[in-house]
């Protein structure tokens, strides 16, 4: 991960640019105030860096929430901090920016806050759910060009590394998206896809409410996949096998097909290891038999009321604000000015939360770097919050 170490951050005078870098603002946390969110955008994209002391220096890396694709625009962003401000370099893993073999963003990678359905070629869909190395989803995109492919990965080294392969393989018709597969299904349109692959999934044993095949999941699953379309699990692990199958065969209406070792159309290299350890591989197919009603949700994420964040650190509940089916958790409160600032919080499911950013600014409040996912979930849990923050009036 880009990061530098430096032995004192004092706040540069903002706003200013460098290098192509726009330097906005410093969010001081209220109950931490060493530390805070210097706000940044480059190439387009707003994203947040992290500074934070650590012993006798202080650390500036990207903060997660925010953090964009590819990581060398998080290195230009350093880069030109450190040009800009000139302070005492104790260490930098970010010399190679130059070097960076994806620069700016690909046209494959698909920002899930422009992420329209509208926008999808007039082609079969097939979505693949944690491409991992990507051997799997590039090749069934070379074999199968008459094919739109979506792939479904959160762990950015895998993502960047599939990126720089479209481009060299010079691949159109594949889209990447860096975000949570289970709230991902719930924007595409019913009955529209042809495939789901879930191939060697993390088994999760200790936490199984972290897995992805759920009841949640099957059912938005069968809703996107078209009558006689599939979704296809592959495993190595015997528990998530059978599992799956208690999952699989809770829908009304279902045909499922198991295959044991069975020969897969590319193999990772996991696969091969496990095989060469005479591991079991499961292969399971669950098949959509019915039509589902299309889904229509208006999306409404604004605010109407502002405040400064330092009314509302004292007025709002520090403990979860907790109903049925939603939550909001106000984390971490931050200040840009007297009438400015940030609010960290997680909302939404409780198996399967958003994290945001509240931005306080120009008389306005937005969620930071954009909005949740356009979920029924997530936007009770907007009206919760929302109903809180202006009964704090």
């Amino acid at each position: 991960m880009p990061h530098i170490r430096i032995r004192t951050f004092d706040v540069p005078s903002l706003p200013f640019e460098t290098e192509g870098v726009r330097f906005l603002w410093y969010a001081r946390n209220i109950e931490h105030k060493n530390e805070g969110l210097l706000g940044v955008e480059v190439s387009g994209l707003p994203f947040l860096l992290q500074v934070k002391p650590k012993d006798d220096s202080v650390l500036i890396k990207s903060e997660k929430i925010s953090r964009p694709s590819p990581n060398a625009l998080v290195k230009k962003a350093l880069h030109a901090y450190i040009a800009s401000t000139k302070p005492e370099l104790l260490y930098s893993n970010i010399a190679n920016v130059e070097e960076a073999k994806l620069k700016e963003p690909s046209e494959a990678l698909k920002e899930i806050s422009e992420f329209d359905p509208d926008d999808l070629p007039e082609k079969p869909l097939w979505i693949e759910v944690g491409f991992g190395s990507g051997r799997h989803l590039i090749h069934q995109a070379k074999r199968h060009p008459e094919v739109h492919l979506i792939g479904l990965e959160i762990h950015r080294p895998s993502l960047e590394q599939v990126m720089r392969r479209i481009e060299l393989e010079g691949l159109e018709n594949v889209w990447v998206v860096d975000y949570d597969a289970r709230l991902f299904m719930e924007l595409l349109p019913s009955d529209r896809v042809e495939r789901v692959f879930v191939h060697f999934p993390v088994p999760w044993d200790k936490k199984p409410h972290r897995r992805v095949i759920s009841d949640t999941f099957v059912e938005e699953a069968m809703r996107v996949l078209e009558p006689g379309g599939t979704l296809e699990l592959r495993t190595d692990s015997e528990n998530y096998f059978r599992y799956a199958m208690e999952v699989f065969t809770r829908p009304r209406r279902v045909r499922l097909s198991l295959e044991k070792n069975g020969e897969a159309a590319v193999r990772s290299k996991y696969e091969e290891r496990w095989l060469r350890q005479r591991k079991d591989i499961y292969e399971i197919h669950v098949e959509s038999l019915e039509t589902s009603e299309e889904r229509s949700i208006e999306a409404d994420f604004r605010f109407p009321c502002v405040k400064s964040p330092r009314r509302l650190y004292e007025s709002l509940p520090k403990e979860a604000m907790i109903e049925a089916e939603c939550f909001v958790h106000i984390e971490r409160f931050y200040v840009i000015g007297e009438e400015e600032g940030l609010i960290r919080l997680s909302l939404g499911s409780f198996d399967r939360p958003e994290h945001k950013f509240l931005l306080i600014e120009g008389g306005k409040i937005s969620y930071y770097p954009h909005d949740p996912v356009a979920t029924l979930t997530n936007l009770k849990a907007h009206a919760l919050l929302k109903e809180r923050l202006c009964e704090t009036s």
